[in-house]
């Protein structure tokens, strides 16, 4: 297995820190893989799947482990247990200076964290995402972006867009093989995953809510529609939708509003990180743009290099943006999809000049293409250039 961005950094930042490393991320993106690559004793891998391991773990956290172990151990899917971070805290305080914890789990544990936060100052956060066209061992800064702008991507733009980032599919490269595991990763997520989280009545309700999530893709989200078509209560609809976003399923963006006028505020996007489940190739490229945006942004800001995060742009009258990406809370990079159009998009040369933003780019379909206009600050480039310049 290739070794991924954020092992070298788990080691140099959190472990050296004598921190907790906590490591989230989708099902099957390879977090388990990732955290025993950092373990010098196999043996020191403990699964709360194990009914083992699970039996002596809610009995008694230092017995569950061993008493004579030292070093790093891995603790995968723990957040599944209830008290998890009462136990977790205790074992820490008790071993924490002879013990290098990693907690794994495919959930967001910033969720499961909150409601009295016990383990303050005793983890830091990381979330792994999908490889990505830019995706090297040793990920450069933010401000770095537009100097590997030229530079050779070190993985196949194509090959994502058939085979998605996600380890098992990305390797094998067969669409095939492709399409049937991410049928089959999607059947356990629906049937383990949001049963393991919340009782839900009526599972066959929310496979339809799923099945309809890709054709929402890169549109203003209406749960009223979703209502409709599903046949349950908008308050169903919005705790579901939130319970596929802890589990990595999906994720929804918000508009950038600032001081511009005649903006959507409300509405948010939605995108998947799985893209094998969007047939719809326009929709499959500005997923995976999604997608290789928020890696950046949840990198930069998981290693302490500022506070990213991911917007669009749209006014009323439904001038649009595709992403704007903020740094500290002020408009920093925009970015729009394009398929074939090398002319610069009206719309992305406005908000260019009203934002001043530092990076803009307009991506094309077209291998190897990459143009600046100074004059504008906008690069137009390939899906590849531009995204490989990224994580």
């Amino acid at each position: 297995m290739r070794q991924r961005y954020l092992q070298n950094l788990i080691t140099e930042d959190a472990l050296k820190s004598n921190k907790m490393a906590f490591i989230s991320g989708p099902r099957q993106v390879g977090k388990s893989t990732l955290a025993k690559g950092l373990l010098q004793v196999p043996q020191q891998y403990f699964n709360w799947d194990s009914t083992g391991f699970r039996k002596k773990w809610v009995k008694d956290p230092e017995i569950a482990i061993g008493n004579e172990m030292q070093g790093i151990i891995v603790l995968d899917e723990i957040h599944k247990d209830r008290r998890w971070k009462q136990r977790l805290k205790g074992l820490y305080d008790m071993r924490g200076n002879s013990l290098h914890i990693l907690v794994t789990g495919s959930a967001r544990l910033d969720f499961y964290r909150k409601g009295g936060d016990s383990l303050m100052g005793r983890y830091i956060p990381y979330r792994l995402h999908p490889f990505s066209v830019g995706e090297t061992t040793t990920p450069h800064s933010p401000d770095e972006c537009e100097s590997f702008l030229k530079g050779p991507a070190p993985y196949s733009w194509d090959d994502l867009v058939q085979y998605s980032g996600f380890p098992e599919p990305f390797m094998q490269a067969s669409v095939s093989k492709a399409a049937r595991w991410s049928r089959l990763r999607l059947e356990r997520l629906v049937q383990e995953d949001v049963r393991d989280f919340r009782a839900v009545d009526d599972i066959q309700a929310v496979k339809v809510l799923v099945d309809l999530l890709p054709e929402r893709v890169g549109s203003l989200l209406s749960m009223n529609s979703l209502r409709e078509d599903v046949g349950v209560a908008y308050a169903t609809i919005r705790d579901w939708i939130q319970v596929l976003e802890v589990l990595y399923h999906c994720f929804l963006i918000r508009p950038y509003v600032g001081k511009l006028n005649r903006m959507v505020r409300a509405e948010r996007k939605l995108y998947l990180f799985d893209s094998l489940q969007i047939s719809s190739i326009p929709k499959r490229l500005e997923n995976l743009t999604a997608l290789h945006l928020l890696k950046a942004c949840h990198f930069w800001t998981d290693t302490a290099q500022g506070e990213f995060d991911l917007h669009f742009l749209r006014t009323k009258d439904k001038a649009e943006v595709d992403f704007c990406i903020t740094r500290d809370k002020k408009p920093w990079m925009l970015v729009e999809c394009k398929s074939n159009s090398r002319t610069l998009s009206p719309t992305l040369i406005k908000f260019q000049a009203q934002l001043k933003t530092q990076h803009n780019f307009q991506l094309v379909t077209e291998k190897n293409y990459l143009k600046y206009y100074s004059d504008k600050r906008i690069h137009v480039g390939s899906y590849e250039k531009i995204l490989g310049a990224l994580i």
